[in-house]
């Protein structure tokens, strides 16, 4: 994962020393109305839809405007989703016994494309639209856990997979000051070896992100 920020922070840094007239944004995120896709084994689920811990990310955009309102460049977050809410499954495949399971969550560092249109209005705030798109760099928290009441807990080899990422929604800039809301979703793949059984599930999160930051002009 480290190795993937240098990388990416390598990249905006060419970005911005190219050309002048370079704008370039520092935000902090907070996640809003988490969710996670749902896991299920043999009909069982292994978590429920939403998140358990404060998701949050920090942000980095260097953006040129290419046309009169228009910016486009490139950006690199650093996103932490937290964790799926734990689910018990009573009488566990009919076995006699209730297991609680904890799906791990994960990391992401995307690198993305963004563009951004500032609507021409008069006056200090200036409403804008905003997407991104790109490819979401995934690392997991932790492996599977399953907690079998009163009998122990078994662990899981787990891998999180990584996917594409994007985002669209909206924001104002006042004084260089920014903030916007913007619905956002990084793709990723769980994979679990059970024994040598291994299955696969999608582990999509999506989120509406809360951001506020400050703009940069070289």
């Amino acid at each position: 994962m480290f190795k993937k920020v240098l990388l990416g922070l390598a990249a905006l840094s060419c970005v911005s020393l190219a050309a002048e007239g370079t704008n370039v944004y520092l935000k902090a995120g907070a996640d809003m109305f988490q969710r996670f896709d749902k896991v299920k084994y043999d009909g069982e689920k292994l978590n429920k839809d939403k998140g358990d811990d404060f998701g949050y990310e920090l942000t980095v955009e260097v953006m040129r405007e290419v046309y009169p309102n228009f910016e486009l460049g490139i950006g690199l977050s650093y996103q932490d989703h937290g964790d799926p809410k734990k689910n018990t499954n009573k009488n566990w495949q009919n076995e006699g016994y209730d297991i609680t399971s904890e799906i791990p969550g994960f990391k992401s560092v995307p690198l993305y494309v963004t563009a951004k249109y500032n609507f021409p209005v008069e006056g200090n705030i200036k409403p804008y639209l905003k997407a991104d798109l790109g490819y979401s760099f995934n690392d997991k928290n932790r492996d599977l856990k399953g907690d079998i009441i009163g009998h122990g807990t078994i662990k899981y080899s787990t891998k999180v997979e990584d996917g594409m990422y994007f985002g669209i929604g909206a924001g104002a800039e006042y004084n260089n000051f920014v903030v916007d809301l913007m619905y956002k979703m990084n793709k990723a793949e769980i994979k679990i070896d059970d024994d040598g059984d291994k299955y696969k599930k999608d582990l999509d999160y999506s989120r509406v992100t809360l951001s506020v930051g400050y703009k940069f002009n070289f």
